[in-house]
This record gives C-alpha cells, structure tokens and sequence, in this order.
C-alpha cells in the first residue's frame, strides 16, 4: 500500500508477551508443600487461598492480598476458571505452588477486564484451609489422665482452657491470655455446635485438640473482625472442672424424699396462693439446705421463673393448689420436679 513501498526491508522489534500451544495443559510447580500433609484438596472440597495473579511477562492483573481477604471457592465444580478448577486439586493445608494456566484453559480469546485475549496465567497461590461440606468435627485427645471415669454429658456445667487458632496458626483467642476459664452448658446451644460435639465424653484434665469445619461453626459470614468466613476452626482444649447436670428436662431435682404436704410448705402465709416471692423463697431453701438441686451453670431467677410459669398454668401469677402438680405426675421420671 501506500506505508510500505515496493520491494523494501522491514525491521520488527520484538517483545514477546507469552506463548502457548493449544495442546497445552496446566503446568503446576510446588514451591513449598508442608509436612505432614494429612489430606490433599479433592473435587467438591472448599478452599480458602489467596493468589497473586500475573500475566507471563509479570504484569500484575490481580491479587486477594491486595483485597485483604482470600478467595473462597469449591474445587473441581466449575466454580472457577478450568484451569484453576484442575491446579488447585491434590493441595495440602498451607502449600504454595505456581499454576500456568493456558488460555484455552482460562479466559480464552476474548480475556477479561485486564486480562488480554489469548493471555497465558500465572496464579501464585497459597492455600490456607479446606473442608468438605460433609465433614465432620475432628477429635484428637493428646493427654488423657489415667482416671477417667466420668465423662461429660448433654447438660452438665464444663469449666474449660482454650485456644483458638485456624488451620494456618493464626491465633484467633485463648482464654489463658484472658486469665479465666470459659463456662458453659454442654448441649443448650451456648457455643457452636461443633464446638458442643467436640467437648462430649471428655473427663477433667482432659487436653483434645477440636477441629470445626464452617458449617459446625461460625459458617460463611463468621464473625466480623475476628472470624474469617467459611473458616475452619483450631481448638486445643484442656477441660478443668466438671458439674454434673440433671437429667435431660429437668432444671430442679429433689435430694430426698419429696413432702406430701409441698404445697402447703410452699403456701407460706396458708391462703391457698403461692406468689412468685413465696416460691423463690422456697427453692432457695431448698438448694441452700442440700434438699434440692438446680440445673448448673444457669441463672437461679431465671430458672425459677420458668419454674413457676409451668406451674401457674392459667398464667394470672398465682399458683393454686389445683394447678400444681409434680412432674412425676404428668411423666414418670427418675427424680421430682416442680
């Protein structure tokens, strides 16, 4: 044409960007794979990774540590780019390694936002845990004293040491900084429910280390700015006291043997009315003297609220004589209950 005459010498400069052949598949290079390594990444598992993604030639396109956060995906479900899906299987907790993925593999000829058509990538990616969503909580006893008889139990008050990490170390809480021990119920719903599980048939002095997947911890929000979301959760444990509780449904048992004239002990000024103070008054008594006991670890007005609300049954804050019944006499149980 007119801009390059007949016959004439062309000069190109050169710079090549990247190459590929459309047989390619993903090169995968390993730069640090922990030791040991317990179980690799499989299609369907979930992964937490933070990646820096560059084109061949080092131009930077896009980074999860620039956001602060890391990129939560399923593996092998097509969530992601087929390249990535294929790269980020048979990982380790904690592995780093360089994935190449071709074009045909990636974003193709069109590309991406920054990403040119026809661009080979390479994601440096740094896996930071993973989990199945059919996995359980994971129990590992480390110490277990040679006297181990009783085991807690749904509904006994556990006083416990923990700390609380993520599958990379990253320390998230401990109570031994705190300077006191944390307390619950076992089973009434004041912890996570993997946490809940993993604190069954353990005995004082008792050290296990508990491992929560998301789905039986604090999910895929988790807990903002102290939890990751979709995380799993490291606990090493060490159970320092333990209250037996009582049997399930049941927040006050008698000692003893029961008065037949409760309801008259109960009816102090003997008007045929029991009022929320007379009743208080009279438990109190009872737990005070070693008659009766509670249920551990719950709010003794609370409990005796409750108490006395099952009791007043037409709901006028008075119980009478007709309204109140044992509960041995609406179920046979091992123990009364007002």
């Amino acid at each position: 044409g007119k801009e390059i005459p007949g016959q004439a010498s062309l000069v190109f400069d050169v710079a090549l960007l990247d190459l590929h052949n459309p047989k390619d598949g993903v090169a995968v290079e390993k730069q640090h794979v922990p030791e040991p390594c317990e179980r690799r990444s499989q299609a369907g598992d979930f992964l937490r990774y933070h990646y820096n993604g560059t084109l061949l030639d080092g131009t930077l396109f896009d980074s999860s540590y620039a956001r602060n956060r890391t990129y939560d995906t399923y593996v092998g479900k097509g969530y992601v780019i087929a390249g990535m899906d294929e790269g980020l299987l048979g990982v380790c907790i904690g592995e780093k390694r360089r994935i190449t993925i071709p074009p045909h593999l990636g974003y193709g000829e069109e590309g991406r936002g920054k990403i040119p058509g026809s661009a080979v990538l390479i994601f440096d990616i740094h896996v930071v845990d993973f989990h199945n969503p059919s996995d359980s909580v994971g129990i590992t006893v480390t110490y277990k004293p040679s006297n181990c008889s009783v085991l807690s139990k749904k509904g006994d008050y556990l006083k416990y040491h923990y700390n609380a990490s993520l599958l990379d170390g990253t320390l998230l809480d401990s109570t031994l900084s705190l300077g006191k021990t944390y307390n619950i119920v076992l089973g009434s719903g004041q912890v996570v429910v993997g946490m809940d599980m993993g604190l069954q048939d353990m005995c004082v002095g008792e050290r296990r280390r508990v491992v929560i997947p998301p789905h039986l911890g604090y999910g895929e929000e988790g807990v903002e700015g102290e939890v990751p979301g979709s995380a799993v959760l490291v606990f090493d444990i060490e159970l320092l006291e333990l209250v037996s509780g009582l049997p399930e449904g049941y927040m006050f048992v008698w000692n003893g043997e029961v008065s037949a004239n409760l309801f008259e002990e109960i009816d102090q000024n003997h008007d045929g009315e029991v009022l929320l103070d007379e009743f208080s008054e009279y438990i109190q008594a009872q737990v005070d003297s070693g008659k009766g006991k509670l249920a551990p670890g719950f709010d003794f007005e609370k409990i005796v609220r409750n108490m006395f609300s099952n009791q007043d049954r037409d709901g006028n804050g008075k119980v009478t004589a007709e309204e109140f019944k044992l509960k041995d006499q609406e179920a046979k149980e091992e123990h009364d209950e007002l």
